[in-house]
């Protein structure tokens, strides 16, 4: 997942797998919701992500999270029972008879490791399903498995673990499938539904930029019943560059846009007010063309 792909990567070659199969994941709290997946937003059991240009959901199992990685599109499941284990889900263009023919040979995982199938994968009931062990390192094994829906697109899973943890984990990726369902892909703008009023409300942004002996820092704290508090200063060449607006301000906000653009408008208590236009792209938001850092807080009473 991933702008408007939402579920992982089409992910043409095996050594973008290789960058991420044996991090380290750590995940942050998402409320339960049903939404196209973003970068590097966690997201926890019971959450269900959607892929529309592949036509791919996944609700996540009981005691599994999850987040898709900004860069490679690999979204990666990561069980909260066991550090060790991880899942990593990408679509696929090919047909799952092609998918086979490459499962039976060696995949480069990295250079000097490959994936060795135990025995040759088949289709069953519909799922490519198969054991494999790793070149150049013993301790590491996993599963993997594969499906198609009726709309052209499938996806494939890989778990990865440790060998003395095989046993307890062989029919995992059988139960995997039962949360994962096809529906007929939707080209759509990615940021088509984005709701600014909802996504900035409670949230922290913060800007800063240094350079040439002068710094400008930008801090805008909104709360959740519509009042904000801001922090603006201006040093070196800068300085007074913002007028009246400087130092410590209150007032009230309101957030208007649904999509890629929309605005804010701050009622300062005894200052004119601003509006200034937002933007977000690539998961980066823009405040009258100036990039902010966007976070929670605990500033509001």
């Amino acid at each position: 997942m991933f702008r408007n792909i939402a579920l992982c990567t089409s992910m043409r070659s095996y050594q973008t797998v290789s960058l991420i199969i044996f991090a380290a994941l750590f995940l942050f709290h998402s409320g339960q919701a049903q939404e196209r997946v973003k970068p590097s937003k966690g997201y926890l059991s019971g959450d269900t992500i959607l892929s529309p240009l592949y036509g791919i959901k996944l609700v996540l199992p009981d005691h599994w999270n999850g987040f898709l990685t900004r860069g490679t599109e690999v979204f990666t499941l990561s069980s909260d029972t066991t550090g060790e284990t991880s899942i990593m889900i990408f679509p696929s263009e090919e047909s799952l008879k092609k998918i086979e023919t490459r499962w039976n040979g060696h995949m480069e995982l990295s250079p000097g490791v490959d994936i060795i199938p135990v025995e040759p994968p088949k289709i069953k009931d519909g799922k490519l399903q198969s054991e494999f062990n790793f070149s150049g390192n013993e301790n590491r094994m996993g599963y993997s498995i594969a499906q198609c829906g009726d709309f052209g697109f499938c996806y494939t899973a890989f778990l990865i673990i440790n060998k003395t943890s095989g046993p307890y984990y062989g029919n995992v990726m059988d139960k995997l499938s039962q949360y994962i369902s096809f529906f007929e892909p939707t080209i759509s703008d990615f940021y088509g539904d984005y709701n600014w009023s909802q996504e900035l409300k409670g949230k922290y942004m913060v800007t800063y930029e240094s350079g040439g002996g002068s710094t400008k820092q930008n801090h805008l704290w909104l709360c959740e019943d519509g009042s904000f508090e801001s922090r603006i200063t201006r040093k070196g060449g800068l300085k007074g560059s913002t007028g009246e607006y400087k130092g410590k301000l209150k007032g009230t906000y309101t957030v208007d846009g649904i999509g890629a653009t929309g605005k804010i408008l701050l009622n300062f208590e005894k200052l004119s007010p601003l509006e200034l236009s937002l933007e977000i792209q690539d998961e980066v938001i823009y405040m009258n063309g100036l990039r902010y850092s966007v976070g929670g807080h605990n500033q509001c009473k």
